[in-house]
């Protein structure tokens, strides 16, 4: 009964001392949360794939290389190539082709944009994804011909087409799919094990014949059709681990290649090759690469917060050390003052233990949130029960080690002598070069940490704040669902006349301010031209380039520093051309060069209409454009709406539709919004950077505060009697304060050793790094002597 009461008693007693429970649960809830979530990142890394024979899984790597073999462009793989590969390549016991697309449901009212799928019934064979209704569709007929049948996705199926799975009968469905209808034979379950082989279409709806995206009445056109979104997937066979596509192969598809380019009148004499890589290394590389650091960061995070909680919790117990002696005098065993010691780290640790969990999960919850976009199969990541006893586990272990340790500290071995010695600083200490290193270790660790988390701060921070350079409230980008892309002069013409309409209907109607057409969205990349200053095609610049109509940057507010818009005139002639600001950089133009000559491909000169300045986001940066004047062969627009007036896209083909009721639209984009997801990982960066940099320096602070005490006690009886042979307060004070400098100057040095060698590695930001390194060498030395002087002060008597 007397144990319990001394275990309760012990535990009791943690909400006595709130302000040491709370730091030491917070600091150590978030070391062990971090160690289980980069734990966990660790493993799914490395761990299998939920495929059978998952180590024999392939992907093929396609690259295009010049005359002297350089490597001119990866993900060379044209969509013939693929089903040739897959079909002839006898190193593959299995193979699918795949080629990822996207296309309009015109059945449904909404007209979603579906996630499409181009493959062969081996796909599901090599990603076990079963059917639960129906059949997979069929490959070629004989003939050459390709049935119009396609699978569906359960998950697509329950929210577009219940009907499928509510009747398992003989009916027969059918999906209109851009131009093509499609009769559904199967649906295929929903499964998180899908490979991600293609990040934006993560997840399929629809699965069709790979044949639909090859024409076979233009081959030469396919075969230099080279694509980012096809891919070749297969199972080696069991004798072979790494295999490598043959000569025959590899030659018959460069010669097609080859003729190809002959037949549209290249001269380019480029070659493709092909390897295969382990799937793994596709899905897995990347995170793979960083896994291992940030393993190794927090092991060394946890190992730092541990070294801090111990000079915390050391300080502590001797504070507990009269309690502790006084109750082993008036009779109370040893081992009962232990094991209630023991209880009272067990239960702390273990709502450390508890709370590390809880963040752990809300961490693991954050990186699936962000990092679905970036990180393939990022969803797979996840804690177990498992992970939850480990955890648990190991707070127990370190409660144990703890306790052993602080014990040892203690003297119980003259009670009286150390009843008289208890809080005096003559119990046991650690050896004073042991406390001296820590200090300046913790000194060094404070001063590097806060230094790059205020770098961080600072330089996320001025990123957040810069410009983008236009006004995107309220500003959508539409694309639409175009059917034609000739070129002829006729077909030019309709095009034309078609969206003149479209913008005359939406410009008329009361929620739009503005309405401009575009080729592209305004943040987007894709385009490139090349352009010069001079007519010689070496000279020649390659930029990002946009189609642009009239209106388009008073819509979006793109300030000109010289020159002036497109006109009608400018716009029929298609002669003059208007740069940014980067683009002006590149090509040495300044102001003075508005309304002379600029020179496109084939030394084509154009007019230099004006200078606008950067739109800039924190991923793409500010890319050199050149805009051109909208050739009206895409009919994409921008829209500007009244303030805080909105339309969904629905609204919006409704609208297009008055006109001509084919319409349809592709893709609706909020600018504001694309513009947020490029600057999130700026975002992100900067409070992750804050949030460390401060969990670090709470945690140097708590051990500085510990240790500092520590040295404080061990040294008070030395201390005291210098005081009484004459010496004053403040003499002392000062003497110590000096000795602590020296600890500081030696920390000092060192930290200053790893900060030049970060700015060799970064020398772009030595400045801000150096700024930011003095500022915190400033923060630390008021921190340190703050501390000293605090418990030097509490243990001199005033005389």
């Amino acid at each position: 009964m007397m144990m319990w009461k001394e275990n309760i008693s012990a535990v009791v007693e943690l909400l006595s001392k709130v302000r040491f429970t709370i730091l030491f649960v917070g600091l150590l809830a978030c070391a062990l949360a971090g160690g289980a979530i980069v734990s966990v990142v660790a493993w799914h890394a490395y761990a299998p794939l939920p495929y059978a024979n998952d180590e024999q899984l392939v992907w093929l790597r396609g690259s295009m290389v010049d005359q002297t073999g350089n490597r001119v462009m990866d993900n060379a793989l044209s969509n013939v190539a693929a089903q040739y590969i897959a079909d002839h390549d006898s190193a593959l016991s299995l193979a699918a082709p795949v080629y990822y697309g996207d296309a309009l449901y015109l059945d449904h009212a909404r007209q979603p944009k579906l996630n499409m799928t181009y493959t062969t019934p081996e796909f599901f064979t090599l990603f076990g994804q079963p059917l639960i209704q129906g059949r997979y569709f069929e490959g070629p007929q004989p003939d050459g011909t390709v049935r119009h049948e396609a699978v569906i996705s359960e998950c697509f199926a329950e929210r577009y087409m219940p009907q499928v799975l509510q009747h398992s009968d003989k009916s027969v469905y059918s999906l209109q799919l851009d131009q093509q209808t499609f009769h559904v034979v199967g649906v295929v379950a929903c499964s998180k094990t899908e490979p991600q082989l293609y990040l934006p279409n993560r997840v399929s709806d629809v699965y069709v014949a790979f044949n639909h995206v090859i024409d076979g009445q233009a081959m030469a056109q396919e075969h230099i059709s080279v694509r980012y979104n096809t891919f070749v997937v297969g199972r080696t066979v069991e004798q072979l681990n790494r295999p490598v596509v043959t000569a025959d192969i590899t030659g018959h598809l460069n010669t097609e290649f080859r003729a190809g380019l002959v037949a549209h009148g290249s001269t380019v004499n480029n070659q493709l090759r092909f390897n295969y890589i382990p799937l793994h290394q596709k899905l897995k590389g990347s995170l793979q690469e960083s896994s291992t650091w940030l393993l190794l960061c927090a092991v060394a995070f946890l190992f730092i917060t541990l070294i801090n909680l111990l000079m915390f919790y050391l300080l502590d117990i001797k504070t507990q050390h009269a309690q502790l002696v006084l109750k082993a005098t008036l009779g109370a065993p040893l081992a009962t003052l232990r094991t209630a010691h023991y209880w009272q780290l067990g239960v702390m640790f273990s709502l450390a233990a508890i709370c590390a969990i809880l963040l752990a999960e809300l961490g693991v919850f954050a990186i699936a949130q962000f990092g679905q976009k970036n990180i393939a199969h990022i969803d797979w990541l996840q804690l177990n029960t498992i992970h939850y006893l480990l955890v648990m586990g190991f707070s127990w272990i370190l409660a144990w080690c703890f306790a052993v340790f602080g014990f040892r500290q203690l003297s119980f071995d003259s009670l009286y002598q150390s009843l008289q010695a208890a809080g005096k600083g003559q119990a046991k200490q650690l050896p004073h070069w042991l406390s001296v290193g820590v200090l300046v270790a913790q000194l060094c660790i404070g001063l590097i940490v806060l230094c790059i988390g205020i770098w961080s701060a600072n330089y996320f921070g001025s990123k957040m704040r810069m410009s983008s350079g236009i006004e995107p409230q309220d500003t959508i980008f539409v694309v639409r669902h175009q059917m034609s892309w000739d070129r002829d002069e006729a077909a030019m013409a309709a095009r034309k006349q078609m969206y003149l309409s479209n913008v005359q209907a939406l410009s008329a109607h009361p929620k739009v301010s503005a309405v401009a057409l575009a080729s592209l969205n305004p943040l987007d990349t894709s385009y490139l031209a090349q352009i010069s200053k001079s007519p010689d095609n070496d000279k020649q610049v390659t930029m990002h380039s946009q189609l642009v109509g009239e209106g388009y940057f008073s819509l979006l507010g793109l300030r000109f520093l010289a020159g002036q818009t497109f006109t009608q005139a400018e716009t029929d002639t298609r002669q003059s051309v208007i740069i940014n600001q980067a683009a002006a950089k590149l090509l040495g133009v300044n102001v003075g060069d508005v309304g002379k000559h600029l020179y496109g491909r084939g030394e084509q000169p154009v007019k230099l209409l004006g200078i606008v300045e950067d739109i800039y986001s924190y991923a793409e940066g500010a890319p050199a454009t050149v805009y051109y004047p909208h050739d009206f062969y895409e009919g994409n627009m921008v829209v500007k709406f009244m303030p805080n007036q909105s339309m969904s896209k629905y609204e919006l083909t409704q609208i297009l539709q008055q006109h001509v009721n084919t319409q349809s639209i592709r893709e609706v984009h909020d600018l504001a919004l694309h513009l947020s997801n490029l600057n999130q990982s700026a975002v992100l960066s900067f409070y992750s950077g804050i949030g460390l940099s401060f969990l670090m320096i709470m945690q140097v602070l708590v051990g500085l505060y510990g240790l500092l005490a520590n040295l404080a006690l061990v040294q008070q009886p030395v201390l005291l009697i210098k005081q009484q042979v004459g010496a004053t307060r403040w003499q002392l004070i000062l003497e110590q304060m000096r000795t602590r400098l020296r600890h500081f100057l030696c920390a000092l040095l060192i930290a200053t050793c790893v900060t030049l060698g970060l700015a060799s590695i970064l020398p772009m930001v030595t400045l801000a790094l150096f700024y930011s390194y003095a500022f915190s060498a400033f923060i630390v030395f008021i921190a340190l002597f703050t501390i000293d002087f605090y418990h030097l002060k509490g243990q001199l008597k005033k005389y």
